[in-house]
């Protein structure tokens, strides 16, 4: 990928190997995605761990269900986010929904049965595609902070979703790790 793309091998060079941003395929990896949806990640950090103490170290299906909506609204949860984490586990308990079984599946099935759940989008089947199964070749296009730092990398780079699918389309068949990439040039050039 560096050697074809000489603006992402400045970036390697400048900042050094990407962050590995992986976590483990479980549901409390879905659970802090959700929570990390249109916010900080600290933010989402802080909610998360909050959430984590609230269930006793493990953030699974059978342990959220036992907290009310107070106990969710009390970690820092908005009440649509505790409405999607108690309906992804209720599916789960339902045995509508198997996170394990994700992991056989090609990236569409994938996509198609997390969106499937009320509040989980293409950038929620995005990040868990590529943090937690590690598929080699997903671009999260609706990320901010890929399309900031594509811009940054690329500054004839537009918004628009045809220009960043554009721009990455070099990057095939490994986007994933153009995308931390990306998000590693985004935090250095934030100094985090």
């Amino acid at each position: 990928m560096c050697r074809r793309d000489r603006q992402v091998d400045a970036v390697r060079k400048k900042v050094g190997e990407p962050l590995p941003w992986t976590r483990p395929p479980t549901f409390a990896t879905l659970t802090r995605i959700i929570l990390e949806q249109q916010v900080s990640l600290a933010s989402a950090k802080s909610t998360f761990d909050r959430l984590k103490t609230q269930c006793g170290g493990l953030v699974n299906a059978k342990r959220i269900l036992r907290l009310t909506d107070e106990d969710l609204r009390g970690c820092g949860l908005s009440r649509q986010k505790a409405r999607y984490v108690n309906l992804l586990a209720e599916d789960v308990r339902l045995r509508k929904f198997s996170i394990s079984a994700l992991a056989r599946m090609n990236n569409e099935a994938v996509r198609e049965s997390i969106t499937a759940r009320m509040g989980l989008g293409n950038w929620t089947a995005d990040i868990f595609l590529l943090m937690a199964l590690r598929r080699e070749d997903i671009l999260p296009i609706g990320d901010l902070a890929l399309v900031k730092g594509i811009q940054e990398l690329d500054p004839a780079v537009g918004s628009s979703v045809e220009e960043i699918v554009e721009r990455a389309e070099i990057w095939r068949p490994y986007r994933s790790a153009a995308t931390k990439m990306i998000w590693t040039l985004y935090l250095f050039n934030r100094k985090r």
